[in-house]
């Protein structure tokens, strides 16, 4: 082969690959990163050269290890002897130990993935900036989550780091049909969301839904997955929670292989689940790892809670300043004796102290762990009993309350509506005594009935009355006479576990209006 011939073949490969490829600038890509981030930020910058090739590193300090960087990238790359087209191929090989590396062609993709802690190494010259990712900054450890510690049960619960919360999702449901839709949100925190279900088992519709909802959201930034959630909601305004949410694996995976959505927020603990019903909220991890009668005799336990939390001090109210006839004459005469000579009525008397336990239970939280415990004591019981002694509040009342925060604490989840909703019952109650409390009832049931979650009933499965579902309600059956998932709950297949001797079970997708029972 001629001198002559070489040259041509070699001036048309170069000619084929300038029209191939967008050849970078160096310079300009490196002037355009640090005007974007300014001369005061955290961006580290390295110049150097990677086979007689003007070369820049950039990075922001704090997200990688520099060790491993140094070892896995900036070595292998400076000891590069020749660069051919497509560079991306040669850096490839020299760095096979390390992450994948992706090629970005448009400045503004870069700026963005460089602020979120990934690696540009841009070379003069280049058919595009090479970028790599090996992010290891610090997080929190993986502990129990601190409202759903068990005595029976995995421990672990999700931490702020996505990637770690859906590495401990994959453990769990070891299989292909998972699928990870990956979106960013925030103007300015451009915070990572993940929707998380399995095919097969949630239904395409409800998939579809949420993505619109979440690719919506037009704000500057995702501080948690409560603004998620917000958004994510039918009536943002509501009282009541209508986007579920759990910071322990287990919890997640049971609710997703029931057909639900999991929608993983970085920075955030608290996985949201979709859809919600309120039932939800009256049903913990451990239900399911003890045996049935003790899971039902709990699930009781809860309801009575809420209900004495909403309506006890209510009842008190109305009873003492309207209806104190009904008392039986034993119980009346103390009651009586020690609110002869309150200087408050029993609404008033009720809604200071309620306001008063309030108090106190925001300052217990905002208080340093270590003086929690002594202003606890001196709220419940110095505080407390030196007002009755002093003839301020009656015992009666202190009592309920009491009884009252105990029960709102029962059930977590519900802590917050619970807790105003207590104080407009009393309100209620001491305007229009027990017909005030009536009233109130069936207000709040029609609210709730009229609510919903993405098609699903927020008052299912007992309005609309859903009789396959109940076989997971406040009687709750053993696991393994639940053969079918939840009719509540829209799903593509219906059967989760199959004997040899069972009949054929409809997969179909179900109305859950129409508490349809399956086959078996």
């Amino acid at each position: 082969m001629t001198a002559t011939t070489v040259a041509v073949f070699v001036y048309f490969r170069l000619s084929c690959a300038k029209i191939l490829y967008m050849y970078i600038d160096c310079k300009e890509w490196t002037d355009a990163i640090s005007h974007a981030f300014g001369e005061d930020s955290d961006m580290i910058t390295l110049q150097c050269t990677v086979a007689g090739k003007t070369a820049t590193v950039m990075f922001l300090d704090g997200f990688i290890d520099k060790e491993t960087f140094e070892n896995n990238i900036l070595r292998p790359v400076k000891n590069l002897d020749a660069l051919e087209y497509p560079y991306l191929d040669t850096i490839r090989q020299a760095t096979l130990h390390t992450t994948p590396i992706e090629v970005l062609t448009d400045s503004n993709t870069g700026i963005s993935k460089l602020a979120s802690g990934e690696i540009l190494l841009i070379i003069d010259g280049a058919e595009g900036v090479l970028m790599f990712s090996e992010k290891d900054y610090k997080s929190r450890a993986i502990a129990e989550p601190p409202v759903s510690s068990v005595l029976r049960g995995p421990r672990e619960g999700f931490v702020e780091d996505i990637k770690t919360n859906v590495t401990m999702l994959r453990r769990r449901l070891a299989t292909p049909d998972l699928r990870l839709v990956n979106t960013q949100v925030g103007k300015y925190s451009g915070t990572k969301i993940c929707v998380a279900y399995i095919q097969g088992v949630v239904e395409p519709d409800l998939v579809q839904k949420v993505l619109n909802k979440i690719n919506s959201i037009n704000i500057d930034g995702i501080i948690e997955s409560s603004y998620v959630a917000r958004f994510l909601e039918s009536k943002p305004t509501s009282l009541f929670n209508q986007v579920g949410d759990t910071e322990k694996p287990d919890i997640l995976t049971a609710k997703m292989l029931e057909g639900r959505i999991a929608v993983f927020v970085d920075g955030s603990p608290a996985v949201l689940t979709l859809p919600y019903v309120l039932y939800e909220s009256f049903q913990a991890s451990e239900d399911y790892y003890v045996k049935s009668y003790r899971a039902s005799l709990i699930r009781w336990a809860r309801l009575f809670a809420m209900l004495c939390a909403v309506i006890l001090p209510a009842i008190h109210v109305a009873l003492a300043q309207f209806q104190y006839q009904t008392i039986p004459f034993k119980l009346l005469l103390p009651i009586a004796t020690s609110s002869y000579s309150l200087p408050l009525t029993p609404a008033l008397e009720m809604l200071f102290v309620l306001l008063v336990f309030e108090v106190l239970s925001e300052t217990s939280i905002r208080m340093p762990k270590h003086m929690g415990m002594a202003l606890s004591v001196v709220g419940a019981i110095v505080l407390g009993q030196t007002a009755v002694t002093a003839g301020l509040l009656s015992t009666q009342t202190v009592f309920v309350i009491a009884v009252s925060t105990i029960g709102v604490y029962c059930v977590p989840d519900e802590s917050n509506s619970a807790s105003v909703l207590r104080i407009v019952f009393v309100a209620l109650a001491g305007v229009l005594g027990l017909l005030g409390i009536v009233l109130a009832t069936i207000a709040l049931l029609v609210y709730l009935s009229s609510m919903d979650s993405f098609g699903t009933a927020y008052l299912a499965p007992f309005a609309p009355l859903v009789t396959h579902d109940l076989q997971d309600g406040f009687i709750k059956a053993e696991v393994v006479q639940i053969k079918t998932r939840p009719y509540t709950i829209p799903t593509s297949n219906r059967v989760r576990m199959k004997m040899k001797n069972d009949k054929k079970v409809d997969t179909g997708n179900q109305n859950q209006a129409h508490g349809e029972q399956s086959d078996d």
